[in-house]
């Protein structure tokens, strides 16, 4: 008899795979407070602390609905592994709601513990699927929508918001972009530009303002 296949068969399921489950948990946290924080961006409203915060739970509690629902998440796919009930079946809603709650418990203590008891309790537990097989690509779709979440999100990160761009150009520094002088940031007061013009081209008084006083602002509206 392979010994190693029957450790592995008498293994408690909530210690196969800690590891690579651990990551791709860490990872699909780190996501959704990425997300989260793309998010507040994208709709321009104040980042406090406690704003960033609920903005990122909520993510996560949508991304652990999801993985519930299918058993898959962006980096679950990653590590080739997808998470299933004792009967191998996906979860389900009610489990990916909960595991929301249990798995920011987990992950400090499943290094130490070297198990996950709150998967145990719930009980679920993950499956290794090969990458690039039939199963792997069926939940591509699944991932492949938080992969564009995550993706989005860089952008409304990396680019300025509304108020960012109309704040850059009403400084010193916005004043040496406007005038094509030298500035500290190529790239701030290229992307500001465009986003005021875009917002003056949208109809906004504040963004109108400021490309009439703006040479190349006025420049670019005008091509």
């Amino acid at each position: 008899m392979n010994d190693a296949l029957f450790s592995s068969e008498l293994e408690p399921a909530d210690t196969r795979y800690l590891w690579r489950l651990w990551l791709a948990d860490l990872l699909d946290l780190a996501t959704s407070a990425l997300v989260g924080w793309g998010a507040l961006r994208m709709l321009d409203v104040d980042r406090t602390p406690r704003a960033l915060v609920v903005a990122g739970a909520v993510t996560w509690v949508l991304l652990s609905l999801a993985g519930g629902l299918s058993g898959w998440t962006l980096w679950r796919g990653v590590v080739g592994l997808r998470l299933v009930d004792e009967s191998s079946a996906v979860p389900g809603p009610g489990l990916g709601l909960a595991r929301a709650f249990v798995v920011p418990v987990d992950l400090p203590l499943a290094p130490i513990l070297q198990r996950r008891h709150g998967d145990r309790l719930l009980k679920v537990q993950p499956e290794a699927v090969a990458p690039l097989s039939r199963k792997w690509q069926r939940g591509l779709g699944w991932q492949g929508v938080w992969l564009a979440l995550a993706l989005a999100s860089v952008w409304f990160v990396v680019m300025p918001t509304r108020r960012e761009a109309l704040g850059y150009l009403k400084r010193l520094d916005g004043w040496r972009c406007c005038h094509a002088r030298t500035v500290p940031s190529a790239f701030q007061c290229s992307t500001s530009l465009s986003r005021v013009v875009r917002e003056a081209k949208g109809g906004d008084a504040q963004a109108q303002a400021l490309v009439a006083d703006c040479p190349r602002a006025a420049a670019e509206s005008g091509r």
